[in-house]
């Protein structure tokens, strides 16, 4: 009885410990949203990743409480390390449309940097709801401590349970065992996109789940001696001599050969430009880290030259664009920079997607256009790729020097159900379903506009003469249906096929060229994605680093890097590679020795770096009654008009105006007789300004 009555006693400072992680979590997650309004969307929208969220912030005060015994002191100190995460989260949202992830903080970021982010988002709503938040929290504490009966006093016992507690309970948020929390409530992760994963699953849980991509092991005998005396053992390069050739990398978005499905024939050849390049031209077959999708895992290995298969058991689940290009790290882009190369990077895809905004100035580019800056010029949902061909030759054309140029395509981007396209041109024959007849004949429609652009560009170059060299290669198999339906109802893929993994990962590439002898060139060749650069950069008479001077020296040796499981049948051993996994450590991880040692640690970021073509100007703005006329340059059809920082409705020309209707009943009202100023600005997808005009008087 008088346990009972004890207990009772105490029960006010036990809700407490409840009550105050859950205001904590609706702090947290307000100031990573920034808004009463969207924070009530999310509640409402997702309550089960709320509780979650609220686990984590309970997890951690009850682990604080069983070490510190005294639960004012634990949350308050709880607050101080959760409330400027979120702040500082909220503020980069804002800013560039990312939250704050664990490895911003981990992976050599200065968290210095986002102090520009906080002063643009602190505003007297959030200030205030700070505020009103210590108030509450610490006049919830006080009428606790005014009686003494009900002060806190934790026995041994106790603390022990609330550390068993939060031990099981950290487990399961992070390993989601022995309580199953994703399965159980159908939460995943986007990981092409994690600010998706934020948006849906709250900014500390979300934490919490990306915390296991900051689990990267340290090779043996990894330090800076051992980089240095790797570095020793590189031959020195010697000197490249004439004139530089313009060096273009185009990707084919799920480029492969569906020739090789033997089992079904082809009304005609889909890609008969690149068969007929592939006979005379250096060319061959890449060994693709991915399977229908995460294409910037193979763009990671060809531009930097660091390779997936690196990454621990599970590389399949890491995209090291979103969680470790934090700093710069050489690629073909920076190399070529240093030898006075324009850089750009063109993509007719949104500029968040893949955190492409981030990575490519990371990479060394100067320029990276993206969606947002391309025309209307499509072939079925996407891009078409002839519009890419086109950025590409006009960016080659814009400079006096030579360019370097790494080009994505998306024309044959997935799905590829029948009626993508207006119309399929190739019919496919054989012992298969209809259902995959109408996805293969799609698809082949979709990679011929992939073939006919390579081929427009080649065609370019070999008329103007300009010394250049194209690397084109497909990024991965396309995804074709759930257990690779597709290709086992062409029987290329047979039951328990010993060859599933090659058979589904080599894709056609081809290096072509306009100013090497024929006897140089080399055919039926077989390399890693990440062996691709370095041999680029050989071909081209082009100085390239000392990291791509052993890769290619490597690769004269092991040409194909399988994923760890397969070595054995590729006859590499561990020793084999050790060199080359110190290296990429140090790259991306470690001190970055090497890049020290050679002089360009700091300098591989351009800090001109430029997104797009720079901010939009408006010249001029012409009024006719109620028709306005915007002028100037450069403008694109994701250009909006705002007149007193309010959108109004606007229509591209296609070349120099934007065209606004005032009397159009979607617009806002202008007041007469009050002075206007007319802007124009720029949007992403995710409704992110990524471009803002000057000001200019409304007549």
């Amino acid at each position: 009885m008088t346990t009972l009555l004890t207990t009772l006693k105490h029960l006010p400072t036990r809700i407490l410990i409840i009550i105050l992680p859950f205001l904590l979590m609706g702090m947290v997650e307000f100031l990573e949203r920034g808004t009463y309004e969207e924070l009530h969307k999310w509640v409402m929208s997702h309550p089960l990743s709320m509780v979650l969220a609220y686990f984590v912030v309970g997890t951690l005060y009850l682990f604080l409480i069983a070490v510190s015994a005294r639960i004012q002191l634990s949350f308050w100190l709880l607050c101080v390390i959760l409330l400027p995460l979120g702040a500082i989260s909220g503020s980069k949202l804002k800013a560039i449309g990312a939250p704050y992830y664990p490895w911003d903080l981990f992976f050599n970021n200065q968290i210095m940097t986002y102090k520009a982010f906080l002063y643009g988002y602190l505003n007297i709503r959030i200030i205030g709801t700070l505020i009103v938040f210590v108030v509450v929290s610490a006049l919830l504490f006080f009428l606790l401590n005014l009686n003494k009966r009900l002060r806190i006093q934790l026995t041994w016992i106790e603390r022990t349970i609330y550390a068993v507690i939060a031990i099981v309970m950290a487990t399961s948020l992070y390993m989601d065992k022995p309580i199953p929390f994703m399965n159980v409530y159908g939460i995943y992760t986007v990981p092409w996109d994690q600010t998706i994963t934020y948006d849906e699953n709250g900014y500390l849980f979300s934490s919490v789940q990306m915390l296991g991509f900051l689990n990267v092991a340290k090779p043996d005998g990894y330090s800076k001696k051992a980089v240095t005396s790797i570095l020793d053992q590189i031959p020195e390069p010697k000197t490249a001599s004439g004139k530089k050739p313009n060096i273009i990398v185009m990707l084919g978005e799920s480029f492969m050969d569906p020739t090789v499905m033997k089992n079904i024939t082809f009304s005609r050849d889909p890609i008969p430009n690149l068969h007929q390049l592939q006979k005379t031209f250096t060319s061959g077959l890449m060994l693709s880290p991915q399977f229908g999708g995460s294409t910037a895992n193979v763009e990671f290995e060809v531009l930097s030259g660091n390779s997936m298969r690196f990454f621990g058991k599970s590389p399949d689940k890491i995209l090291p664009y979103i969680q470790y290009m934090n700093h710069g790290v050489d690629s073909l882009a920076s190399i070529a920079t240093r030898q006075g190369y324009t850089a750009t990077s063109i993509n007719p895809f949104f500029s968040y997607f893949f955190d492409s905004r981030k990575v490519y100035k990371h990479f060394g580019f100067s320029r990276f256009i993206s969606s947002e800056f391309f025309p209307n010029d499509f072939e079925g949902p996407n891009y078409a790729d002839r519009a890419v061909v086109k950025k590409i030759i006009e960016e080659t054309e814009k400079s006096s020097g030579p360019d370097f140029v790494f080009a994505n395509t998306m024309e044959n981007h997935h799905p590829f159900k029948p009626g993508k396209f207006a119309q399929n041109t190739i019919e496919v024959t054989g012992d298969i379903s209809s259902e995959s007849k109408g996805i293969l004949e799609t698809y082949a429609q979709g990679i011929s506009g992939t073939d006919k652009a390579l081929q427009s560009l080649v065609d370019y170059y070999t008329k103007k003469g300009e010394p250049t060299i194209i690397l084109f290669f497909g990024d991965h198999f396309p995804f074709f249906e759930e257990d690779y339906k597709v290709y086992r109802d062409a029987k290329y893929v047979l039951p328990n096929d010993p060859d599933l993994y090659t058979k589904t990962h080599y894709t056609p590439f081809l290096i072509w060229n306009n100013f090497l002898p024929a006897d140089q060139e080399q055919l039926n060749l077989k390399l890693s994605p990440s062996f691709l650069g370095p041999k680029l950069l050989h071909m081209a008479g082009i100085q390239g680093s000392y990291y791509t001077d052993y890769l290619y020296e490597l690769s004269q040796k092991i040409p194909v890097i399988p994923p760890q499981d397969m070595w054995d049948k590729y006859g590499i051993q561990n020793k084999d590679l050790a060199d080359y996994m110190k290296l990429q450590y140090d790259n991306l991880f470690g001190g970055r020795y090497g890049y020290e040692a050679k002089g360009f640690k700091n300098t591989i970021i351009q800090p001109g770096y430029v997104l797009g073509y720079g901010d939009p100007i408006v010249s001029k703005v012409l009024r006719s009654e109620n028709k306005l006329q915007v002028i100037g340059s450069p403008f694109y059809s994701s250009c909006n008009v705002y007149i007193d920082g309010l959108a109004f409705k606007s229509n591209f020309d296609g070349e120099d105006s934007l065209y606004v209707d005032l009397s159009d009943s979607d617009n806002p009202r202008l007041e007469d007789g009050k002075p206007h100023q007319v802007e124009v600005r720029i949007y992403d997808d995710k409704k992110m300004k990524i471009g803002q005009s000057n000001f200019y008087p409304l007549p």
